[in-house]
């Protein structure tokens, strides 16, 4: 390969190591707007004893990487499929939570797993540490994720 070749592909690497680092920049800032678009609501957010718990079981699924079925989290906590299904999509809409797996039945695609979103992880630990110091405890936390799970209580 001649000098001119391996300049030129020197040339290119920096640009891309360039791009990616603005990039990633581009990400930051992005999630720190979104962190501050969302202080206002932080306490909606956490107040919400079920939204609380849904956070901390995803916080603390660190083998299943940070996801779970909204079965399990629903007999977790001892409440009803659908309440947990509209506290997730809540927290999906604050971008705290995402769908991590799907499957199709039928025509319909279904959502199978729940985790919390990996591409916003300050959001994520900003949030888990405002509930901690405002609003509940470890051990309130642990109680409320180990209800009699043959209960299940619309909200």
């Amino acid at each position: 390969m001649s000098e001119t070749h391996l300049k030129i592909i020197n040339k290119k690497i920096n640009v891309s190591n360039f791009y990616f680092n603005n990039l990633k920049v581009e990400e930051s800032e992005n999630e720190e707007t979104l962190i501050n678009s969302l202080r206002p609501e932080l306490n909606k957010i956490c107040f919400n004893s079920i939204r609380a718990s849904i956070v901390h079981l995803l916080f603390n699924s660190k083998e299943l990487n940070y996801s779970m079925s909204v079965e399990r989290i629903a007999h977790k906590l001892g409440k009803r499929h659908s309440v947990v299904l509209y506290h997730l999509e809540k927290l999906a809409k604050w971008k705290i939570v995402k769908v991590a797996k799907t499957y199709n039945h039928g025509d319909k695609e279904r959502r199978s797993l729940w985790g919390l979103n990996s591409k916003f992880p300050n959001l994520v630990s900003e949030v888990y540490s405002y509930m901690l110091k405002t609003f509940y405890t470890v051990k309130e936390l642990e109680q409320m994720c180990n209800i009699n799970v043959n209960v299940r209580k619309a909200a």
